[in-house]
Protein backbone atom coordinates (compact mmCIF):
# COMPACT_ATOMS: atom_id res chain seq x y z
CA UNK A 1 0.00 0.00 0.00
CA UNK A 2 0.75 3.38 -1.14
CA UNK A 3 1.93 5.47 2.45
CA UNK A 4 0.58 8.65 0.88
CA UNK A 5 -2.50 7.18 -0.02
CA UNK A 6 -2.98 5.64 3.92
CA UNK A 7 -2.20 9.29 4.69
CA UNK A 8 -4.56 11.23 2.56
CA UNK A 9 -7.37 8.70 3.47
CA UNK A 10 -6.67 9.57 7.45
CA UNK A 11 -7.07 13.06 7.03
CA UNK A 12 -10.22 13.16 5.30
CA UNK A 13 -11.74 10.78 8.32
CA UNK A 14 -10.67 12.84 10.87
CA UNK A 15 -12.95 16.23 10.05
CA UNK A 16 -15.85 13.68 10.25
CA UNK A 17 -15.23 11.95 13.64
CA UNK A 18 -14.44 15.86 15.08
CA UNK A 19 -17.88 16.68 13.76
CA UNK A 20 -19.48 13.18 15.37
CA UNK A 21 -18.32 14.10 18.84
CA UNK A 22 -18.87 17.79 18.71
CA UNK A 23 -22.25 17.04 17.84
CA UNK A 24 -23.10 14.99 21.07
CA UNK A 25 -23.21 11.58 19.26
CA UNK A 26 -22.77 9.69 22.57
CA UNK A 27 -23.92 6.18 23.71
CA UNK A 28 -24.98 8.07 26.47
CA UNK A 29 -28.08 9.51 24.80
CA UNK A 30 -29.50 6.49 23.72
CA UNK A 31 -29.18 4.36 27.02
CA UNK A 32 -30.65 7.12 28.98
CA UNK A 33 -27.39 7.55 31.35
CA UNK A 34 -26.37 11.30 32.17
CA UNK A 35 -23.66 12.20 34.94
CA UNK A 36 -24.69 13.87 38.09
CA UNK A 37 -23.11 17.23 39.32
CA UNK A 38 -20.16 15.44 40.70
CA UNK A 39 -19.39 13.83 37.11
CA UNK A 40 -20.45 10.00 38.41
CA UNK A 41 -22.85 8.34 35.53
CA UNK A 42 -26.03 7.88 36.56
CA UNK A 43 -29.40 6.64 34.90
CA UNK A 44 -31.74 9.51 33.81
CA UNK A 45 -34.82 8.15 35.91
CA UNK A 46 -32.18 8.17 39.54
CA UNK A 47 -32.54 11.17 40.99
CA UNK A 48 -31.46 9.62 44.60
CA UNK A 49 -28.72 11.43 45.07
CA UNK A 50 -28.82 14.44 47.99
CA UNK A 51 -25.68 16.54 47.51
CA UNK A 52 -25.61 18.63 44.12
CA UNK A 53 -22.99 21.46 43.03
CA UNK A 54 -24.79 24.61 43.20
CA UNK A 55 -25.53 26.30 39.25
CA UNK A 56 -22.87 28.85 38.67
CA UNK A 57 -24.95 32.10 38.28
CA UNK A 58 -24.75 34.33 35.28
CA UNK A 59 -26.99 36.87 32.90
CA UNK A 60 -27.52 37.34 29.53
CA UNK A 61 -29.55 38.92 27.01
CA UNK A 62 -32.20 36.86 25.74
CA UNK A 63 -33.40 37.33 22.20
CA UNK A 64 -36.35 39.73 22.56
CA UNK A 65 -33.90 42.06 24.46
CA UNK A 66 -34.14 41.00 28.37
CA UNK A 67 -32.07 40.24 30.96
CA UNK A 68 -31.72 36.85 32.15
CA UNK A 69 -30.53 36.09 35.74
CA UNK A 70 -30.35 32.44 36.62
CA UNK A 71 -30.83 33.26 39.90
CA UNK A 72 -33.85 34.97 39.70
CA UNK A 73 -35.70 31.56 38.53
CA UNK A 74 -34.61 30.01 42.27
CA UNK A 75 -37.71 27.36 42.62
CA UNK A 76 -38.32 26.23 39.81
CA UNK A 77 -37.02 23.41 37.67
CA UNK A 78 -34.29 24.81 35.18
CA UNK A 79 -33.75 22.97 32.11
CA UNK A 80 -30.13 24.65 30.55
CA UNK A 81 -29.52 23.44 27.71
CA UNK A 82 -26.71 24.16 25.34
CA UNK A 83 -27.08 24.12 21.91
CA UNK A 84 -25.72 25.72 18.44
CA UNK A 85 -27.70 25.96 15.09
CA UNK A 86 -25.19 23.95 12.77
CA UNK A 87 -26.05 20.67 15.57
CA UNK A 88 -28.09 18.38 13.61
CA UNK A 89 -28.96 16.44 17.44
CA UNK A 90 -29.76 19.81 18.87
CA UNK A 91 -32.52 20.53 16.05
CA UNK A 92 -34.15 17.13 16.73
CA UNK A 93 -34.23 18.18 20.60
CA UNK A 94 -35.34 21.62 20.35
CA UNK A 95 -39.76 20.90 19.59
CA UNK A 96 -39.13 18.21 22.12
CA UNK A 97 -38.23 21.38 24.50
CA UNK A 98 -40.88 23.74 23.16
CA UNK A 99 -43.86 20.81 23.67
CA UNK A 100 -42.31 20.15 27.02
CA UNK A 101 -42.15 23.86 28.14
CA UNK A 102 -45.43 24.62 27.26
CA UNK A 103 -46.81 21.67 28.66
CA UNK A 104 -44.74 21.88 32.18
CA UNK A 105 -44.43 25.76 32.52
CA UNK A 106 -47.21 25.86 34.93
CA UNK A 107 -45.82 23.66 37.23
CA UNK A 108 -42.48 25.75 37.65
CA UNK A 109 -40.67 24.03 35.01
CA UNK A 110 -38.42 26.87 32.32
CA UNK A 111 -36.34 26.11 29.85
CA UNK A 112 -33.22 27.95 28.89
CA UNK A 113 -31.45 27.44 25.74
CA UNK A 114 -27.67 29.03 25.17
CA UNK A 115 -26.50 29.28 21.50
CA UNK A 116 -22.70 28.61 21.04
CA UNK A 117 -22.78 30.00 17.81
CA UNK A 118 -19.67 31.97 17.03
CA UNK A 119 -21.50 34.28 14.44
CA UNK A 120 -23.79 35.10 17.89
CA UNK A 121 -27.57 36.33 17.24
CA UNK A 122 -26.83 37.04 13.33
CA UNK A 123 -27.41 32.88 13.20
CA UNK A 124 -29.43 32.59 16.32
CA UNK A 125 -32.03 35.00 15.71
CA UNK A 126 -32.98 33.97 11.88
CA UNK A 127 -32.86 30.41 13.27
CA UNK A 128 -34.83 30.45 16.29
CA UNK A 129 -37.53 33.02 14.82
CA UNK A 130 -38.16 30.20 11.49
CA UNK A 131 -38.23 27.91 14.85
CA UNK A 132 -40.80 29.73 17.16
CA UNK A 133 -39.18 28.94 19.98
CA UNK A 134 -41.41 29.63 23.32
CA UNK A 135 -38.72 29.12 25.70
CA UNK A 136 -35.55 31.93 26.96
CA UNK A 137 -32.88 32.09 23.83
CA UNK A 138 -29.32 33.78 24.71
CA UNK A 139 -25.76 33.68 22.85
CA UNK A 140 -23.32 32.67 25.13
CA UNK A 141 -20.39 35.29 25.47
CA UNK A 142 -17.67 32.81 26.34
CA UNK A 143 -18.39 33.04 30.00
CA UNK A 144 -21.05 31.14 31.19
CA UNK A 145 -19.80 27.78 28.80
CA UNK A 146 -16.95 28.38 30.75
CA UNK A 147 -18.35 28.84 34.34
CA UNK A 148 -20.53 25.20 33.38
CA UNK A 149 -17.57 23.89 31.36
CA UNK A 150 -16.06 22.18 30.00
CA UNK A 151 -19.03 21.65 27.33
CA UNK A 152 -17.55 18.94 25.75
CA UNK A 153 -20.78 17.83 23.55
CA UNK A 154 -23.17 19.73 21.67
CA UNK A 155 -25.91 19.43 23.10
CA UNK A 156 -25.45 19.60 27.01
CA UNK A 157 -28.43 20.06 28.85
CA UNK A 158 -28.36 20.48 32.81
CA UNK A 159 -31.06 20.06 35.65
CA UNK A 160 -31.15 22.36 37.90
CA UNK A 161 -33.70 21.65 40.67
CA UNK A 162 -35.76 24.19 42.80
CA UNK A 163 -32.93 24.84 45.16
CA UNK A 164 -30.64 26.27 42.30
CA UNK A 165 -28.46 22.61 42.33
CA UNK A 166 -26.82 21.00 39.31
CA UNK A 167 -29.05 18.00 39.68
CA UNK A 168 -28.44 16.12 36.21
CA UNK A 169 -25.62 16.91 33.26
CA UNK A 170 -26.94 14.98 30.16
CA UNK A 171 -24.45 15.49 27.45
CA UNK A 172 -25.69 14.63 23.79
CA UNK A 173 -29.62 14.99 22.42
CA UNK A 174 -32.44 14.08 24.69
CA UNK A 175 -36.31 13.20 24.09
CA UNK A 176 -39.12 14.24 25.21
CA UNK A 177 -40.11 10.56 26.76
CA UNK A 178 -37.07 10.66 29.01
CA UNK A 179 -37.01 13.88 30.31
CA UNK A 180 -40.46 14.28 31.07
CA UNK A 181 -40.33 11.71 33.90
CA UNK A 182 -37.88 13.41 35.66
CA UNK A 183 -38.90 16.95 34.53
CA UNK A 184 -42.05 15.88 36.71
CA UNK A 185 -40.44 14.01 39.47
CA UNK A 186 -38.64 17.32 40.25
CA UNK A 187 -41.22 19.68 39.79
CA UNK A 188 -43.26 17.91 42.39
CA UNK A 189 -40.61 17.59 44.89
Amino acid sequence: MNPFRFSTHIFSIIPMVLLIIACGTSNERVSGNTQTAEGQATNTQDSSRKQFKKAPDFTLKTMSGDSFTLSDHKGKVVVLNFWATWCGPCRKEIPDFMELYKELKDEGVLFAGISLDEEGWEKVRPYANDMNINYPIMVDDGNVSRKYGPIRAIPTTLIINKKGRVEYVAPGMLTKEKLKPILTKLANR
